[in-house]
């Protein structure tokens, strides 16, 4: 049976009698930072994938409908989106590091 602790639930204790955690608490501010932390490398990682393959398909797209006028321009558009969507996430970055530095929290660890 699962031993109950407050706000955290454990599976029991491992052999020098410490509480093996399922789960923490995020109610605290540390609990709270570094779930945030998590999230938003996560997210930063993710986004960063997205757009390489963007800008990957819109320039290939580029390339093969060189004599299509209308797939051209989609693929300029696609193109275009990818380099926005990127300067939105370098922009977002650095106001979160800008963030960190006036109040001494650290937001994004490890990156």
């Amino acid at each position: 049976m699962p031993v109950i602790f407050k706000d955290e639930f454990s599976l029991g204790t491992d052999p020098g009698g410490n509480p093996i955690p399922i789960a923490g608490t995020a109610y605290t501010k540390e609990g709270l930072f570094a779930v945030l932390s998590v999230v938003l490398r996560n997210v930063f990682v993710i986004a960063g994938i997205i757009l390489f393959i963007f800008i990957v398909v819109g320039g290939l797209g580029m390339i093969l409908n060189a004599g299509n006028a209308e797939k051209l321009k989609n693929s300029s558009k696609t193109l275009s989106s990818a380099v926005i969507g990127f300067l939105i996430l370098f922009s977002s970055f650095w106001v979160i590091r800008i963030i960190e530095f006036l109040t001494g929290i650290n937001l994004i660890q490890g990156l």
